[in-house]
């Protein structure tokens, strides 16, 4: 790559120059990395998938492969794995870390947006294997102010960004409708439907769990009033009911 070749240049000229102009050499080298990740970006096209965990996340990176052309990494990453891929299929999707919400204001405007939200009576009383150890619930109320937080700083720092909401629950009920909708936001091409895909079982059974178990009903109810009414805001946003005793 002629950017590589040129940095490896700059570099061995600086270890023959003076301390002024070394720290010239490393803007020109700043300025080269620009040039090859602008022109890396026009190359591809950027998906990053975030949402709080236990909000359909995984699913949708796993259903993201069910597009031609496309790329999904399927280990969690930062978006920064973006520029470092060198594929040769036009799409690239990379989804989130654990801690991917605390820089996701800083989000390039070239790469896309999805992010999953589901509703967070359901997403507070989900388990994980890698957490059912340490504790009852994988998703702490902590974690989710601070996965809700950081989407609100995301929109105020980028109030022009386009993001593609995904719920959960409409990716159970209607996953081919929301593959059409991922289509049309990305300009995407379907290799084959969501619902067709053997790999990715979507089970309605993992909806509304709270409202069929005491115990779970019983840790909401102790939840603050300061918190249950974050827990509202957001449903009110994305059209959630919250039960009676919730409301405040």
């Amino acid at each position: 790559m002629d950017v590589v070749r040129k940095s490896e240049a700059l570099l061995r000229e600086a270890t023959r120059r003076p301390v002024r102009e070394v720290r010239r050499l490393a803007l020109d080298l700043k300025r080269l990395w620009r040039v090859w990740v602008e022109a890396d970006t026009a190359r591809y096209n950027k998906i990053f998938i975030a949402g709080c965990a236990r909000s359909g996340t995984t699913l949708t990176q796993r259903l993201m492969g069910c597009f031609e052309d496309t790329f999904v990494h399927r280990a969690e990453a930062k978006y920064t794995q973006l520029d470092m891929l060198d594929r040769p299929e036009a799409n690239l999707v990379v989804k989130r870390t654990e801690r991917g919400h605390v820089h996701l204001a800083k989000l390039p405007s070239a790469v896309g947006l999805i992010y999953c939200v589901r509703h967070p009576l359901d997403v507070l009383t989900s388990s994980h294997p890698e957490s059912r150890a340490q504790r009852r619930f994988h998703v702490t109320p902590e974690r989710w102010l601070a996965e809700y937080d950081a989407l609100l700083r995301l929109r105020k720092t980028q109030p022009r960004r386009a993001i593609t909401y995904i719920r959960y629950e409409d990716m159970i009920a209607q996953p081919d409708a929301m593959q059409e909708r991922i289509a049309r936001a990305f300009d995407l091409k379907p290799r084959i439907r969501f619902s067709e895909d053997p790999g990715n079982p979507i089970r309605a059974t993992s909806l509304q769990k709270w409202e069929r178990n005491e115990e779970f009903r019983t840790y909401l109810r102790a939840l603050p009033p300061a918190f249950l009414a974050r827990l509202k805001e957001f449903c009110d946003e994305f059209g959630y009911d919250m039960p009676d005793w919730a409301r405040g």
